[in-house]
């Protein structure tokens, strides 16, 4: 009895250090935090104070640009940060030759959360907007928004919630939980490939089909789009959905990954990047 209770003695006595042990390790283990990237030449991130809490964007502004110019927003995916979209979307370039203010907006831990609730993140959008407005003149009437993936929701987000802000949306790569009801809403341009398994345009796991979150995009109140087949683009099938004010233009791009097509690691055609531009360039 006398070694059974040392025994026990000892190992109550080594628990917490073991438990201490362990939990260093698993501390150990965590990935560390994405190394922050420069952005490219030419573009300055700015640090904004949004309720409270410090939040960060991207900032390009085209050379020799007089007067207000349009306004784009590109928004990362999960884990993102502006530097990367930046690399991914090349819309720094679109800015300089087209002279058009690019911006880069940046999630907390690198993500946006508009799934449930996505005020919070179009309330600091808006700040970011008043923000630059602040430092050069923007067109009001011609701000537009981009994203992939996560980025894309928060996208769609705008374009569905803030119409006010945002005159179109460019959505690449992106899976969505349910269809926009508000009306009116501003134009979207899709992209989404088949092999896309990361968020697959067939839907799955609470999110719905892509090709019926364009439909129901292009559907304004009161009616219900019909598909209406565009010249194929580069191997992709091109659809749009228009009635009732409301437009959205699907592209189905074959063998397709999560990409941000046209950039890297995608084909270089269809440029993604090229036909958004194009697309945000038509509304009036």
């Amino acid at each position: 009895m006398p070694r059974l209770s040392l025994l026990l003695a000892l190992l109550l006595l080594a628990t917490p250090a073991l438990a201490r042990e362990r939990l260093r390790d698993r501390v150990a283990r965590r990935p560390a935090a994405p190394v922050l990237m420069d952005p490219l030449p030419g573009t300055e991130r700015i640090a904004i104070t949004v309720d409270g809490a410090t939040r960060h964007y991207l900032l390009h502004r085209p050379p020799h640009a007089d007067g207000p110019r349009p306004l784009v927003l590109v928004f990362h995916g999960m884990g993102g940060q502006g530097a990367r979209v930046e690399r991914l979307s090349r819309f720094s370039a679109i800015g300089d030759q087209a002279g058009v203010i690019i911006a880069y907006p940046e999630g907390e831990e690198g993500t946006w959360r508009v799934l449930r609730d996505p005020r919070t993140e179009i309330t600091f959008t808006r700040a970011v907007v008043a923000d630059i407005a602040a430092r050069t003149p923007v067109d009001q009437r011609r701000i537009f928004a981009a994203g992939i993936s996560n980025g894309a929701m928060m996208s769609a987000a705008l374009g569905c919630f803030a119409p006010d802000l945002v005159a179109g949306v460019g959505l690449v790569s992106g899976g969505y939980v349910s269809p926009c009801r508000n009306n009116p809403h501003g134009p979207a341009i899709l992209f989404n490939g088949t092999a896309d398994t990361t968020l697959p345009m067939q839907g799955g796991r609470l999110m719905m089909p892509v090709r019926d979150f364009a439909a129901a995009w292009g559907s304004g109140a009161g009616c219900q789009a019909s598909a209406e087949a565009l010249p194929a683009r580069a191997g992709a099938r091109v659809e749009r959905f228009a009635c009732g004010g409301a437009e959205a233009v699907f592209w189905t791009i074959p063998g397709g990954g999560h990409v941000w097509p046209g950039g890297p690691g995608a084909p270089p055609v269809p440029d993604a990047t090229q036909e958004i531009w194009r697309f945000f360039t038509a509304i009036r």
